[in-house]
């Protein structure tokens, strides 16, 4: 009998043309790991099935279930992939569906006095932070932005930036990344 979770892995890594080792560094556990889960005699923990199903944005049941492809998926917020950075203050939410390699969706929170620098990107990438609550700072190749709530900043991806809020109210705000090919 074949195991759903293997499958399920093997299948969703497939159909992202993910490698092992890239669908392994966005679990965040080893690719041996990985591996080993990929095997048809793999019994993995609950935890490694949840850290793999929530870096392909799929529930459980999408991981376990194969149902014949559909054109919409639903990707529930608890299953979305979330970063922390600067001591809590700063919360990415990762709202683009995994499959959608150059092209990354994030749903941002920033309390008062946060700084967190942002991920540089392949030459070519263009990033946009749109602001939908407060008055967010952006720090781009060392010079400040100011960007309140319904303004948009665009600029080159590859250059080094930060998001921060110097104010004292919560900033929000969504954050796109366009890798070019």
């Amino acid at each position: 009998m074949a195991n759903p979770v293997s499958e399920g892995i093997k299948r969703l890594r497939a159909q992202h043309k993910l490698t092992q080792t890239e669908l392994a560094a966005m679990a965040k556990i080893p690719r041996a790991t990985l591996a080993n889960m990929e095997n048809d005699n793999s019994n993995p923990s609950i935890s490694l099935v949840m850290k793999v199903a929530q870096s392909l944005g799929v529930s459980i049941d999408d991981l376990v279930t194969n149902r014949p492809s559909v054109y919409v998926t639903e990707v529930a917020r608890k299953d979305m992939q979330v970063m922390h950075a600067d001591n809590g203050r700063f919360t990415s939410t990762r709202t683009s569906p995994m499959s959608t390699k150059n092209l990354h969706i994030n749903d941002m929170s920033m309390m008062p006095e946060c700084y967190s620098k942002g991920v540089p990107h392949p030459e070519g990438s263009h990033e946009l932070f749109l602001c939908l609550e407060g008055t967010a700072t952006l720090e781009i190749q060392g010079e400040k932005f100011r960007v309140e709530a319904g303004n948009l900043i665009f600029f080159q991806g590859h250059l080094p930036h930060c998001y921060g809020n110097e104010g004292l109210k919560p900033v929000h705000g969504i954050a796109v990344v366009y890798m070019a090919k």
